[in-house]
């Protein structure tokens, strides 16, 4: 977990809840609201055990708290970071940096790295997850048979439309694996599935391929029936039955 050391304090304080600590530091500790809990109201362990910013993290998801089930279900169907939450914290930090809050702070943190051991813990869970990572431009798509999709950008929604009004199935599908060039093993999620024709689609800018080239190169020689979309206009204009298919040797040159 990163930290950042008040420079009223010098405490080290976890990066979530530096700012909120630094506006109400007093020079001489953490402020009360992030010690006046002693032990959880759930299961009565003593909170002491845990870094100052963590003790309001144990008792929010605390095994015991009766409102763990609601949180949880908030978290996977995302609620729980609304369009408004994330403007209200990006306002935030930039108000954070405007008022000097982060001047001289060492924001590289040399040194610090993940054991193998952990590394590869995280590739287990990593993989062993089917959750699609979201970005911010998130945009809620509403298929033909009624179902909310969210889709990553302006080029999957042409697709999505573009499917829909020459009545192609498609579906968000589930993760594959693939393995890189020092053969460690990912999750790939291809954008689009077509299950009558067989085929993954997944739109790409030319500067997402020519940052992704040898990653590509990886995919299309695994995954077979995978088709990357190099253009906004063949989205708006695909019909898989006379759409060739992508190989490892179709690269584009980007300059």
């Amino acid at each position: 977990m990163k930290t950042t050391e008040c420079n009223k304090c010098n405490i080290k304080i976890n990066n979530k809840g530096f700012a909120q600590h630094h506006k109400a530091c007093n020079g001489t500790g953490p402020a009360v609201k992030f010690i006046k809990l002693s032990v959880c109201p759930h299961c009565a362990v003593d909170l002491s055990i845990f870094n100052i910013a963590n003790r309001a993290n144990h008792v929010r998801w605390c095994s015991c708290n009766p409102k763990r089930k609601m949180y949880t279900e908030a978290a996977n169907c995302l609620q729980m970071q609304t369009t408004e939450s994330i403007a209200k914290r990006t306002i935030g930090i930039k108000q954070a940096w405007a008022d000097g809050k982060y001047n001289g702070v060492n924001h590289s943190y040399p040194g610090w790295k993940h054991s193998e051991e952990t590394k590869q813990h995280l590739r287990e869970k990593a993989l062993a997850s089917p959750h699609r990572r979201l970005v911010r431009s998130i945009k809620k798509y509403t298929q033909k048979n009624g179902t909310i999709i969210s889709l990553d950008s302006s080029w999957e929604e042409a697709l999505a439309i573009r499917l829909d009004s020459i009545n192609v199935e498609w579906k968000r599908p589930d993760p594959i694996r693939w393995t890189d060039k020092q053969n460690v093993t990912h999750n790939y999620f291809p954008d689009f599935y077509l299950p009558e024709y067989d085929l993954y689609l997944d739109p790409k800018n030319p500067y997402a391929i020519k940052a992704q080239q040898l990653k590509i190169d990886c995919l299309t020689t695994q995954i077979k029936n995978l088709i990357i979309i190099k253009s906004l206009e063949e989205c708006n204009n695909f019909t898989p039955d006379h759409t060739p298919r992508c190989s490892s040797m179709d690269r584009i040159e980007v300059s």
